[in-house]
This record gives structure tokens, C-alpha cells and sequence, in this order.
């Protein structure tokens, strides 16, 4: 019925920990598919030696690649490999499942008919609070993370949201047959905020549950502050904008989205120094604007939604909490 998904790259400091949980888990019929990015640690000799011990090695199944393909074909490497299950499980190989969390998310998408993502309560393994409750998408167009840096005994109630993080995460296979799985152009970032965008235009919803626990650790692999983080980060945003945003949107949302650009070119390239991969990452998402403008013609053309729909999914830029966060992130406190 299930298919963990875990794509690692040189993760031998967190995978076991993860595999322990997995075999743990009160769910046991589930397949379990571990994709390794080309690892230049031990990641894949303590994968192999774990598994000779464990009951998950009877269904498991190993994937070497040559090469970093990144988060996003990794996955897709691994999804071609399940072939008859109704639902698809992602996990990061930095984060820890409580027992109960592929039975909580089960029996949460279970329950209805047209959701189509469900999401994991996911709490930062260091300061103990929320890492993300679900994800948002704001009106300045762009995706974020519910919840992250607030009290981990909060966001207790299961409810519609705009889309999952998937480094914990469960999805329906009849919604990925409908609308695909991960864009790997993306490599890694904002693939789970491209997917949950084209989730939502095709009329499926996301649900939040809070009973799907996940203790992260987070970004142990690319770093929070990388030059890779922030590259992909803001080259990423654009994609999702360019494939996925009618246009309608936004325009209703440019004020907001000017205001972002220039607190954005503020935080990156003045405060943290970063003007080269700034531009870098701006300067390729104009170069691959063609390409994604021919994908959205594909999303938009499965479009079951109203604009006014998607737009009553965004989260206001002066909403308090959202507000609170991202001047908390700003200023570096979070």
C-alpha cells in the first residue's frame, strides 16, 4: 500500500538513526526504496550492514547512482520503482519518524477523497520547536514553512493547508499520476513548493497532520546559509513563479512582491554578502524562463480551479504570525 522514499547524500551521521525509526513503525506493510546521491561518506556501507540485521532488508530496495542528481531526481528515480502503491511516503534521510507516523498520516488521507498531500508536524531536533507545521504560500509569492521557530505543543489541529515539506511527507499516487511528481530541473528546493502549487490548481487539497511527528534535523547535508542553499533557494522561487502562478495573481500581488524583491537583494546580497550568487541565481532563472513558461502551459492547462480559489489559499504578507516570522528570520533569530 505505501513506498518510503529516502534519498541520501552523504548522510552516515543521521540514516541510521532514520532507518531504526522506520523499522519501528506500527505501519510494517509498507516498501521501502533508499536512492543514495553518489555518497563520499560511509552513508551506503552502514545502509548495507544495517539492513543485514534488520527486517526491513526483506522489502527494500537499494539505489546507487554515479552522480549527485540531486533531491528532486533522486525521488523521481525512486517513484519509478513502485509500481502498485496507492500512496507515497518521503522522508528525509535527517529525519527521525515517531513510531506512529505512517499510521497518523494514513488514516488522516484516508478520511478523504480529494486530498491528495498530507503533511508531517516536523519539530527542529536542536532548539525542540517547529520546523514546519505544513507549508503556506504568500502573497508575495512565495513558499514557506507554518509554524517554524514557534512552540512545538502548538499547531494541534488537523486542517487544510496549502501543501507538505517533503522531507516528511505523504502523497496520493493517483494525484502524482494526474498532474507528475518532482520538476528535476529543480535539483533541489522548491520542489515540494512546485508540487504542492500544481496539486492545488488541479483541485486537490492538503491536509496538516499533527499527529505525524518528525524530529529534524535540519539541513545537516547543504548547510542553512550555503551558497548552494541560497542559490537554488532563489533561483527555485522563480521557477514555481513562472510554472505555476496565473497571471492575474500576479499583478494582484505585485506591490507585495516589490516590496519582497528589494528585502530579499537587502538580506542576501547587502547583509549576508552574497551578491554573486544573488545575481547567479537571478540571472539563470531568466535564462530558463522559456523552458518553465512551456511547462506552465501544461499545469495551467489542467487547471480545475478559480484564480479567486488560489488566491484565498495565500497568506497575507501583514498577517501577524507570518509577519512575526519572517522578521525573526530578517534580523537572525531564527
Amino acid at each position: 500500500m505505501i513506498t518510503v522514499i529516502i534519498v541520501t547524500y552523504n548522510s552516515k551521521n543521521t540514516i541510521l538513526d532514520v532507518l531504526e525509526a522506520l523499522s519501528k513503525q506500527t505501519v510494517k506493510s509498507f516498501k521501502l526504496i533508499i536512492v543514495d546521491n553518489h555518497s563520499e561518506d560511509d552513508t551506503m556501507e552502514l545502509i548495507k550492514a544495517y539492513l543485514k540485521n534488520s527486517e526491513l532488508s526483506k522489502k527494500s530496495i537499494i539505489i546507487e547512482l554515479n552522480e549527485n542528481t540531486g533531491f528532486a531526481n533522486g525521488n523521481i528515480k525512486g517513484f519509478l520503482q513502485q509500481h502498485e502503491s496507492e500512496y507515497i511516503a518521503l522522508l528525509n534521510p535527517d529525519a527521525i519518524p515517531d513510531r506512529y507516523w505512517l499510521e497518523n498520516l494514513l488514516l488522516s488521507i484516508k478520511k478523504y477523497s480529494n486530498v491528495g498531500i498530507c503533511a508531517s508536524k516536523l519539530i527542529h531536533d536542536v532548539t525542540k520547536k517547529i520546523d514546519s507545521a505544513g507549508d503556506g504560500y504568500s502573497k508575495i509569492l512565495k513558499g514557506f514553512k507554518r509554524g517554524e521557530g514557534a512552540s512545538f505543543d502548538l499547531f494541534n489541529t488537523e486542517e487544510f493547508v496549502f501543501g507538505a515539506c517533503a522531507g516528511a511527507a505523504l502523497y496520493r499516487k493517483k494525484m502524482l499520476d494526474e498532474i507528475g511528481f518532482f520538476d528535476k530541473d529543480f535539483f533541489l528546493i522548491y520542489e515540494d513548493t512546485d508540487l504542492n502549487f500544481r496539486a492545488q490548481l488541479a483541485g486537490w487539497k492538503a491536509l496538516f497532520v499533527p499527529t505525524a511527528i518528525v524530529h529534524h534535523k535540519v539541513r545537516t547535508t547543504i548547510g542553512i546559509m550555503s551558497d548552494t542553499a541560497i542559490y537554488y533557494s532563489l533561483r527555485n522561487s522563480e521557477f514555481v513563479r513562472i510554472k505555476n502562478v496565473p497571471i492575474s495573481i500576479f499583478f494582484r500581488c505585485l506591490p507585495e512582491i516589490i516590496l519582497s524583491e528589494i528585502l530579499e537583494f537587502i538580506y542576501f546580497a547587502i547583509i549576508h554578502l552574497r551578491i554573486k550568487i544573488y545575481f547567479k541565481a537571478k540571472l539563470d532563472a531568466f535564462i530558463f524562463f522559456p523552458k518553465m513558461w512551456k511547462k506552465r502551459k501544461e499545469i495551467l492547462r489542467k487547471k480545475k480551479v478559480s484564480d479567486a480559489y488560489i488566491m484565498n489559499l495565500l497568506t497575507p504578507v501583514w498577517q501577524k504570525d507570518y509577519m512575526i516570522a519572517k522578521l525573526k528570520k530578517f534580523i537572525g533569530i531564527v
